[in-house]
């Protein structure tokens, strides 16, 4: 059963809020107000809950003392992970929130095999967009998301290594330096922005919320179809590459995070992708061509 409002806010402000995105069920508790503020912003559209869950994770978000928490207030975060997280200024505690709940999944989910990765689906169709930070996956698989596509994630591809089926966790797309104002302009809504946080070690960060129609499909798995490798460069010329099989595994293995903590059943699975996925590597200098690539390699390679 959902919460009404004024039980989601005192549950955060107090013992912890359930939330749940995808498989993921997190307990969450925010002492600072305006952090709180952000946070239900970014995830209104999110399922939260009452009642007993089984809970996957728990994120405190906190002040270490007194002073800390009024006059020169720092958010301080703690996971139940034996984490040492480097304190953030109060205006930056969201960032702190979407770290915290990274980390949890990264360094504590063995019940999928993890890719760093957006993935998004279309027509039954399931899309692997693994990359290294800054080749433009985010900004990708938020442009494809808001032009029909449902979006699973931009940061963690889940995958069942038993059924081969790809779960989606679609928490807000972390948006980067110009990415933000491509992403304000392709969506055309400021409201599922969250507001931008400047100065942070990369610089100015702003999340998007995924679609609605995304979200209400939180627990719909999809069968990997296409895996595309990106690479953004301002100047390039648009190019598609195929992928060997082998190219293909191995860079699966090396977009997994938790490959070597499930060992023999992910390299089946991964083995799996390799061989019955079509992968791609593409290189673009815009959004607009990024999508049409993919677009491309869909109706060339996909039936």
């Amino acid at each position: 059963m959902a919460p009404d409002p004024l039980s989601i806010k005192r549950q955060l402000a107090g013992p912890g809020l359930l939330m749940g995105v995808g498989p993921i069920m997190t307990r969450i508790s925010i002492n600072f107000p305006s952090v709180r503020d952000d946070f239900l912003h970014i995830y209104k559209d999110y399922p939260f809950y009452e009642g007993p869950q089984i809970i996957d994770y728990y994120l405190n978000v906190y002040a270490k003392n007194l002073y800390r928490r009024y006059l020169r207030p720092q958010v301080t975060i703690n996971t139940l992970m034996n984490d040492d997280f480097v304190p953030l200024p109060q205006s930056m505690g969201l960032l702190s929130v979407e770290m915290g709940m990274n980390w949890q999944v990264a360094f504590g989910c063995k019940t999928h095999v993890l890719f760093h990765s957006g993935v998004v689906e279309k027509n039954g169709i399931g899309v692997i967009i693994p990359a290294i930070s800054g080749s433009g996956k985010s900004t990708l698989s938020a442009g494809l998301a808001y032009d029909g596509w449902r979006f699973f994630s931009d940061e963690f591809g889940m995958l069942d290594a038993q059924t081969g089926d790809l779960y989606p966790y679609p928490r807000p797309v972390s948006l980067k330096n110009d990415s933000i104002a491509v992403m304000k302009a392709w969506v055309g809504n400021d409201e599922p922005f969250s507001r931008e946080f400047e100065g942070t070690p990369k610089g100015t960060i702003c999340y998007l919320r995924p679609p609605v129609s995304s979200l209400e499909k939180m627990h719909e798995p999809v069968k990997p179809r296409v895996v595309i490798h990106p690479i953004y460069s301002p100047n390039a010329k648009s190019d598609i590459k195929p992928l060997t099989e082998t190219m293909a595994f191995f860079r699966l293995v090396r977009s997994s995070a938790n490959y070597g903590d499930i060992g023999a059943p992910a390299f089946r699975a991964l083995a799996k992708i390799a061989k019955e996925c079509v992968s791609f590597e593409i290189t673009y200098s815009s959004l607009e061509e990024a999508i049409r690539l993919v677009n491309k390699i869909i109706d060339e390679n996909v039936e």
